[in-house]
C-alpha cells in the first residue's frame, strides 16, 4: 500500500538522504564560488566530507551486520501481538543504526545487540510470515542498505472468545428432567400425573407412561456455517463457539461438533480448549454441522439472520499472505515445533 504523500519505497535498493545533502554542498559551493567566500566553500566541502563518511560507515556495517529473526511463539489472538525476536551482530566500533519494518509501514530501530518487535496480524486463520525488512545505515540517514531477516514461518491466530455472543449455552439435564418412552401396566404407588387416562377411557387396562433415563455425559456445542458465506459471519462464528466453549469448560467440560466432522471433540481442560481453539481457527464458511440425534443437550453456533458484519476484515500486515487451506491442518502439528531454521540478514537475498 502507497500512502498518499509519501514516496513509494522500492525493495532492494540503497535509500537515504544523499541526494539533498549533495545538492546543498552544490548549492553552497555555487555561492562560495560567486561572492567568493572560503567558509561557504569550507561548509560545502564539509557536507561532501559528511556524505562520503555516511556511505563508508553503511558499506563497512552493511556488510559485517548479522541478523537473526526467532519467533518464539507462532500463534496469538486476533488482538495480541507476535514477538519477533531480532539477534543482532555488528562491530562496536560502527556507528551504524538498524532499523525493522513494521506493520504499519514505519521504521523501529534495534539495539545493538538486537530487540523486540511486535507484529499484530489481526486476522483469523492460518499464515504466513515472510522474511522481515531491515535497512542498515549512517546515524544522520544519508545512506541506508536493505537487509532481510528470517524465513517464512507460519503463524495461527486464533479467534478471540466472545463473552457477548448471541448463543445459549447447553442447559444441564436435571435428574428428574425424563423423557416419556412409551406405556407400561400401572404400578401401584407410581404419581398420578404419569396415568395415561386414554387408555383407560378406550376401556383398556390402566397403564401409566414409562419414562427414559436423562441423557448422560457432557454437554454438546454443534458449530455451523453453512448459512455464513461472508469472512466476517465466519469470524462471527468462530468468536461465538470460542466464547460458548470456553464458557463450559470452566463449568465441567463439553464436547464440540465442528463442520465436516462425525464425532466431537472433548474440551474439559486447559489443553483441550487450546486445542478445539486451534480447530476454530481454521473454519471455514459452507460447511455444515452433521446432526447428532435428539436426546442430548446441545446447542447451535451459526451465524443468525440479519446479523451486523460491522466493518470490512483488516488488511493482512506487509510480508504476510494467507497460508492454503491444505497446509493449514499440518501447523496445528507444528506448533509445539521449534522455529524453523534462521538465515543472517543479508541483502543479496531477491527483493520480493
Amino acid at each position: 500500500m502507497i500512502r498518499r504523500g509519501r514516496r513509494a519505497e522500492r525493495p532492494g535498493r540503497v535509500s537515504g538522504r544523499w541526494p539533498l545533502w549533495l545538492l546543498a554542498a552544490a548549492a553552497i559551493g555555487g555561492l562560495a564560488a560567486a561572492l567568493p567566500s572560503l567558509t561557504l566553500f569550507t561548509l560545502a566541502a564539509g557536507l561532501v566530507l559528511t556524505v562520503l563518511a555516511g556511505v563508508l560507515v553503511t558499506a563497512v556495517a552493511g556488510g559485517r551486520v548479522s541478523v537473526t529473526r526467532t519467533v518464539p511463539v507462532r500463534e496469538a489472538g486476533e488482538d495480541d501481538p507476535l514477538l519477533l525476536d531480532f539477534s543482532v551482530r555488528m562491530p562496536a566500533w560502527a556507528p551504524a543504526r538498524l532499523e525493522v519494518r513494521t506493520a504499519d509501514g514505519g521504521w523501529a530501530a534495534l539495539d545493538r545487540d538486537g530487540g523486540t518487535v511486535d507484529l499484530v496480524v489481526g486476522r483469523r486463520g492460518a499464515h504466513v510470515l515472510g522474511p522481515s525488512r531491515l535497512r542498515v545505515g549512517d546515524p544522520l540517514g544519508i545512506l541506508r542498505r536493505p537487509l532481510r531477516a528470517g524465513s517464512p514461518e507460519p503463524v495461527l491466530v486464533l479467534p478471540d472468545p466472545a463473552g457477548d455472543a448471541r448463543t445459549m449455552p447447553p442447559r444441564a439435564v436435571r435428574a428428574d428432567d425424563l423423557e416419556p418412552d412409551g406405556l407400561r401396566p400401572y404400578v401401584p404407588g407410581s404419581p398420578i400425573s404419569r396415568i395415561h387416562w386414554a387408555s383407560l377411557a378406550r376401556g383398556g387396562e390402566l397403564q401409566e407412561r414409562r419414562f427414559a433415563a436423562p441423557p448422560s455425559g457432557l454437554p454438546l456445542v454443534i458449530v455451523d456455517t453453512a448459512d455464513a458465506t461472508d469472512p466476517r459471519a465466519v469470524d462471527w462464528v468462530a468468536r461465538a463457539a470460542a466464547g460458548c466453549v470456553l464458557a463450559l469448560a470452566r463449568d465441567g467440560g463439553c464436547e464440540v461438533l465442528l463442520p465436516g466432522a462425525e464425532t466431537p471433540v472433548p474440551a474439559v481442560d486447559e489443553p483441550s480448549w487450546r486445542a478445539v481453539r486451534r480447530r476454530l481457527a481454521l473454519l471455514e464458511g459452507g460447511q455444515a454441522a452433521v446432526r447428532p440425534p435428539g436426546g442430548r443437550a446441545s446447542s447451535v453456533v451459526q451465524a443468525p439472520a440479519g446479523l451486523d458484519l460491522g466493518p470490512p476484515r483488516p488488511p493482512l500486515p506487509p510480508g504476510v499472505v494467507a497460508l492454503p487451506a491444505g497446509r493449514a491442518l499440518h501447523l496445528i502439528t507444528d506448533l509445539n515445533t521449534p522455529s524453523h531454521a534462521r538465515r543472517p540478514a543479508s541483502d543479496r537475498e531477491p527483493a520480493r
